[in-house]
């Protein structure tokens, strides 16, 4: 009778024992599991990747209750760096690299396995680094950060304040939170190029929206432009058919002679449209070939001799002696000082001046022509800086009187200067005019860039 109570007793005591290991099991479970839904959170909480990473690292300190924790990733040289730790001095926690062959953590890069260790000292395989201090207890544990088949980093943990080593338990709640670590680095890096690509597709909206509304614009300058110079054609044609024999011989040349200059205009007009289509599609032909600066703008400012006379301007040309023979095609860098000078002289004060300069300039490593054309007239404002050089823009209306046009010159001169990649831009002036700038390659700029 007193055996079957003793076994009785002690048959209670055993399922009272196997009762609490299951609750401290369970109990840890729990923890564990609210550990992992904290990490979750904060995988979907983080702002940035740095808050992401220093929220872990508390987590993990705190759940596994130990002195140190790190977060280590690898960089694109391969070798680990610290990201964010607990414990760890100051100094180690910036400076701290670990390069492949180089203690436990590059083990585990290498290897993309677990290391638990009991007690470092006995371990043999890893010896310490940093000091015996940094490893009170002796024991550490250390896991791989792993995405599919890359890995990302290591979690590295040592100290447990109550002095135990640490058990498969602990690897495997690190584990899983090494794979939540994982996820959520990834899907940071996803949403920093998803937004990266809805800002592009946004500017590309932005830019597709703005070509529609300068293409508009476009459109109604080159119908009025078109218009004008037709009505002309047609009103004077329509008198010499109407009213031949009843005009005087003075009025019929004036008339046939209205006809052939608005003829021209349009003739001048549609040629400039078809051309800055033909450059900016790359359809056009190009004769590469290096060419003498001074020689084709002595040809366009002889072009421009009579205009340059009428409006009483005063011509400064300073290039430099030893100028570098610019990469392009004579025809296309023609076009382009032509289109230059004239704009030059047309957006002129009567009497002003146009000045003309240019200089070798050595830009990176490469050399190039800086050549510059300013005039005195209206400044052109800087926040239009960038829309004058834009294709079906153009510089009327900011000078009161003068031609507006269709808006084809400047674009016709930054398609040039794209297939010659070269640069043009405007310039900051200290007085009242406009300053252009350009960027004009060499053979050597064309051979370094090819």
């Amino acid at each position: 009778m007193l055996l079957n109570t003793r076994n009785r007793v002690l048959s209670r005591e055993k399922i009272d024992t196997q009762l609490a290991r299951t609750q401290q099991a369970a109990k840890r479970s729990l923890d564990d599991l609210i550990l992992l839904k904290a990490v979750g959170e904060t995988t979907r909480s983080a702002e940035d990747l740095q808050k992401l990473l220093d929220r872990i690292v508390d987590l993990i300190q705190s759940a596994l209750d130990v002195d140190i924790a790190s977060l280590m990733l690898v960089d694109d040289e391969h070798v680990l760096k610290v990201h964010a730790a607990r414990g760890l001095p100051d100094d180690v926690q910036l400076k701290a690299t670990i390069a492949p062959g180089e203690g436990v953590s590059s083990y585990v890069m290498e290897h993309g396995e677990p290391v638990l260790i009991d007690d470092l000292s006995t371990d043999g395989r890893f010896p310490p680094r940093g000091g015996v201090a940094r490893y009170r207890t002796g024991s550490l544990l250390s896991v791989p950060i792993r995405y599919q088949h890359r890995i990302l980093g290591v979690l590295n943990v040592n100290n447990k304040r109550n002095g135990e080593a640490f058990t498969g338990v602990d690897q495997e709640l690190l584990m899983m939170i090494a794979h939540q670590t994982a996820l959520a680095i990834e899907n940071m890096k996803l949403v920093g190029r998803l937004q990266e690509k809805n800002l592009e597709v946004e500017r590309a909206h932005d830019d597709l929206l703005k070509l529609h509304q300068d293409r508009t614009r476009f459109v109604c300058n080159l119908s009025h432009e078109l218009k004008t110079p037709l009505t002309s054609v047609l009103g004077f044609s329509d008198l010499l058919l109407n009213f031949f024999d009843q005009i005087e011989a003075p009025k019929q040349r004036e008339y046939i002679a209205g006809i052939y200059t608005e003829g021209k205009h349009l003739e001048h007009l549609l040629t400039g449209m078809l051309r800055l289509f033909s450059i900016d599609s790359g359809t056009e032909n190009w004769r590469w070939q290096s060419l003498s600066l001074h020689e084709c703008l002595t040809q366009v400012l002889r072009e421009h001799e009579i205009e340059i006379v009428e409006m009483d301007l005063e011509l400064q040309v300073v290039l430099a002696e030893d100028l570098v023979p610019i990469w392009g095609d004579q025809d296309k860098l023609e076009l382009l000082l032509g289109t230059l000078v004239d704009n030059a002289i047309k957006f002129n004060r009567q009497g002003g001046r146009l000045s003309i300069s240019a200089n070798n300039l050595n830009l990176h490593g490469q050399p190039v022509v800086y050549l510059q054309i300013v005039n005195q007239g209206q400044s052109v404002p800087r926040e239009n800086a960038e829309d004058i050089f834009q294709g079906y823009s153009q510089l009327g209306g900011l000078d009161a009187g003068k031609p507006c046009g269709v808006g084809i010159g400047l674009a016709t001169c930054r398609a040039i200067l794209r297939q010659m990649q070269g640069e043009i831009f405007l310039e900051p002036v200290d007085e009242e005019g406009t300053s252009i700038g350009l960027l004009l390659p060499t053979r050597d700029t064309e051979l370094t860039n090819g």
